[in-house]
């Protein structure tokens, strides 16, 4: 089995690489364990066009570095196997962690068991492959979060970036070191084909990654696939293609929405220089709209957020089951009121442009988890100290954020924010007034407004709501599994805001728009307030900015054309 690479949002995976004892420690559903074993199969069309693209004109020696259940290796024997080339598996090569590959291996008359090892890749030296360096390297590196790897994982990854002249954060997933530790393999001119996390293009640790491929190899090709080809899965996937192995070069973006486009984008990136609209971070966009964009956002009329504004991560309590509770279960433990503090714990709680008392009491009426539980600095009462006994008996006191506190149930409340921004949601991102001096959760940023603030606050709230902001946080924001756009702190702080005094009228009509469910009409009705009367912009552009957006939240939205991928042998 060939493991996917799953992006950061889902639950925590574990693919090839992992520990015997690691995987039996992650408990779960059957389909939840066979997601954190990264049990994904590779599409046999996509990994023979991989193999091919990365042999070239070689006839190997070619490497899958994470080979399980053989699709690549198997595609490659069907590509040198098409050009006549005999016994082609014995220039095929693999290693894999899991034994029960290599009793696939070893129950296959046709593979060659001495070229398969089993072992940690990252733990495994050129010459104990092959005394010839690769022509090509190809596969799926196993994805484990940063955090989900066991301390011999994160031993063994140090050493591989300590070897290495690249700054790699400790932030960064296993198969950033996986990709860095397959260059040690690589003969000069030689070519890497993977399958990573879309992670590549977004995180802050990809950077010294794709900086690193701009240094080895004379042309890095990074090609986004907006089609969910895994089972099991709906996270996007970008195809790392390098070759020239030894020469400086460059590196550029190309963005399909199949599978039967990869083919084509590899050989553009193998010398057609074809016009193409410009790319972002993987996501394309008109080249005059992206000029627009720019324009606007370094014009006087917007400022950025960190400007405004402090920006901070809501409340971690580490355990919101135990910490943030309803009335009626708070009444029933009999918790006193001065133990109880009103917070906004759910996005979706955020349908309109500001939240007020009434509200937040809808949502508790409606059995809400609406109160975070604080007991007082001097001590509770009876009832608190059975809350207290509860966390103790479920073990919430050693889970690893309430460990770290002097006393684990006291939970340190910062000033309540002036407005909340919300963090991961399938539209574009929202800023909503706090009107009742609510905390909130990590789920949303907590907003406090800066000295000095330009305009009123409802003006701002109505300029984050433009198709300008919309757009800048489609090509700057993270995508996740499931076509959610999540807006990190760092990006919040840098997203330009229009700032137009007189917008402040449109404020409470919008909000009734956007409580009515009518998120389209706000947004246009909050373009007409700033981008066409305070700004001056012409119907024609601000129609564009938003069919431009609307265009890449339909990219960022998994979809399928085929059915879910079963991993057969070709026969060569």
């Amino acid at each position: 089995m060939t493991p996917t690479v799953v992006e950061e949002q889902a639950a925590p995976e574990v693919a090839s690489g992992t520990t015997p004892d690691a995987q039996s420690t992650l408990a779960g559903s059957q389909v939840s364990r066979r997601r954190r074993l990264g049990a994904y199969y590779t599409p046999r069309d996509v990994a023979t066009t991989m193999a091919r693209w990365a042999l070239g004109d070689r006839t190997g020696p070619l490497l899958d570095p994470s080979y399980g259940g053989c699709a690549f290796v198997d595609a490659a024997a069907h590509v040198l196997a098409e050009r006549g080339i005999e016994g082609p598996y014995e220039q095929l090569y693999g290693v894999d962690i899991d034994g029960a590959c290599a009793d696939a291996v070893e129950s296959d008359a046709r593979l060659v068991d001495a070229n398969f090892t089993t072992n940690d890749f990252l733990k495994t030296s050129p010459a104990q492959l092959s005394p010839d360096p690769f022509a090509a390297i190809v596969g799926n590196p196993p994805y484990v979060r940063h955090h989900w790897m066991t301390e011999e994982q994160r031993e063994t990854a140090r050493i591989v970036a300590a070897a290495s002249p690249l700054n790699l954060p400790a932030t960064a997933s296993l198969w950033a070191y996986f990709l860095l530790h397959s260059l040690e393999y690589l003969a000069v001119n030689g070519r890497l084909a993977m399958l990573v996390p879309e992670a590549i293009l977004q995180a802050d640790y990809a950077e010294p990654v794709r900086a690193v491929l701009r240094q080895r190899f004379s042309t890095t090709r990074l090609v986004h696939i907006r089609e969910r080809f895994f089972e099991g899965t709906e996270e996007a996937v970008v195809l790392v293609a390098c070759s020239g192995f030894g020469e400086c070069g460059e590196s550029r973006e190309a963005a399909v929405d199949s599978v039967e486009e990869i083919e084509s984008a590899l050989a553009r990136s193998d010398g057609s220089r074809e016009a193409q609209s410009a790319l972002v971070r993987g996501r394309r966009i008109d080249s005059a709209v992206l000029a627009l964009l720019r324009r606007l956002e370094e014009g006087p009329e917007f400022r950025r957020v960190s400007e405004l504004a402090t920006v901070r991560v809501g409340i971690v309590t580490g355990a919101n089951g135990h910490f943030i509770r309803s009335r009626r279960n708070l009444d029933e433990l009999g918790v006193p009121e001065p133990s109880r503090h009103p917070i906004v714990a759910r996005t979706r709680w955020l349908t309109g442009l500001a939240l007020d008392a009434d509200d937040h009491e809808r949502l508790a009426k409606n059995g809400g988890r609406a109160f975070l539980v604080r007991p007082p600095e001097n001590g509770g009462s009876a009832e608190v100290e059975r809350w207290i006994d509860e966390g103790v008996q479920n073990g919430v006191e050693q889970r690893y954020k309430c460990a770290l506190r002097d006393d684990w149930f006291q939970i340190d409340l910062p000033d309540p924010p002036d407005a909340f921004a919300t963090c991961a949601r399938l539209g574009p991102p929202l800023l909503v007034l706090n009107r009742g001096g609510f905390h909130c959760t990590n789920t949303m940023h907590w907003v406090g407004w800066k000295e000095g603030l330009p305009v009123e606050p409802e003006a701002v709230a109505v300029g984050f709501l433009t198709s300008a902001v919309g757009l800048w946080a489609e090509l700057y924001g993270r995508r996740y599994g499931g076509g959610v756009l999540k807006i990190e702190p760092g990006t919040l702080n840098r997203l330009p805001v229009p700032l137009v005094p007189s917008a402040e009228c449109a404020f409470e009509p919008i909000h009734r728009l956007l409580r009515a469910g009518r998120e389209e009409e706000a947004r246009s009705l909050a373009d007409k307030h700033v981008l066409r009367a305070g700004l001056g912009l012409s119907a024609a552009d601000i129609n564009t900015l938003r069919e431009q957006r609307r265009k890449l939240m339909k990219w960022r939205r998994p979809f399928r054309t085929r059915a879910p991928a079963s991993e057969i042998h070709p026969n060569v």
